[in-house]
């Protein structure tokens, strides 16, 4: 998980046992592991990861050697086993946590300044988690396209599947108004393919994606709207990796496009490495 370039999941989560925070706590232990926590705070060092800990009566080290050597799932087996905290327990230490609201002029003055620079006029925003999952996405979900390309077609990185992330950065970046040259949705062949194959409107994965700068909650939605399963996945991966011009007129710009930014590169026959090549040469 880098989280320079995304937040981690909102601290409502609860899709690690149930806990607020455990699931926010898994990617910056990810990050933690790997050196991208760009301007998070893990374990200790952070006032809610410490309040899940003490719960789970769990080291900030033994979590992030756990989290890196078990996916979600065996994670929360794992979490569970080596915790002795009670259900009664996690419901009492929730409804704290999703009631607190801001404990001090620090923190009110905090959610005063993330409400007038990213939601004005909003009122409903009023606890401690809602501030700050506010500053994630305003920190966040905006995508520019005229600095840097999106993600390569080939990146699996939202439900495993190819393209997804490389749309959620147009989807995100179209609305902010950065998008570039790039195109996003109808006007483009690929993401038109992905989103026949999800059953998505590209006006419903864009709101999503805009909503959800994280790749695992994009990627949660994405897969409980589609209802596409593993084989699914793994079947639409393969045709998309190796989709290249169907007809005449297709082959035509293919040819002409890889003439102007790699004529040499005669094993080039696919969208999916057309597109890694012209935005490696777009933005040298």
């Amino acid at each position: 998980m880098d989280l320079t370039r995304q937040p981690p999941r909102r601290a409502t989560n609860l899709s690690l046992a149930g806990i607020v925070g455990a699931a926010r706590m898994t990617d910056k232990a990810r990050a933690h592991n790997n050196g991208t926590t760009g301007e998070y705070l893990y374990g200790e060092n952070s006032g809610l990861d410490a309040k899940v800990l003490e719960l789970l009566g769990i080291s900030d080290g033994d979590f992030a050697k756990a989290a890196d050597e078990h996916d979600d799932e065996a994670l929360q087996a794992w979490v569970l086993e080596n915790s002795s905290v009670t259900q009664a327990e996690i419901d009492e230490f929730n409804q704290r946590e999703l009631s607190l609201e801001p404990p001090n002029e620090q923190y009110k003055q905090m959610l005063r300044d993330r409400l007038a620079k990213y939601a004005p006029g909003r009122t409903d925003i009023t606890t401690v988690l809602q501030s700050m999952q506010l500053d994630d996405w305003g920190s966040f979900w905006q995508v520019d396209l005229t600095v840097g390309p999106p993600r390569s077609p080939h990146a699996k990185d939202v439900a495993g599947c190819h393209g997804i992330a490389r749309m959620a950065d147009k989807a995100r970046a179209a609305r902010a108004g950065k998008i570039g040259e790039y195109r996003y949705g109808e006007d483009s062949g690929q993401d038109r393919r992905i989103l026949e194959f999800l059953g998505i409107s590209e006006d419903d994965f864009q709101e999503a994606a805009v909503n959800n700068p994280n790749d695992v909650e994009i990627g949660d939605w994405v897969l409980e709207q589609s209802g596409k399963g593993a084989d699914e996945i793994a079947a639409f991966n393969e045709r998309m990796a190796n989709w290249g011009p169907e007809d005449d007129s297709s082959r035509a710009y293919f040819e002409q496009r890889l003439q102007e930014v790699a004529p040499s590169r005669t094993d080039i026959k696919t969208w999916a490495a057309l597109q890694d090549v012209d935005d490696k040469l777009s933005f040298e």
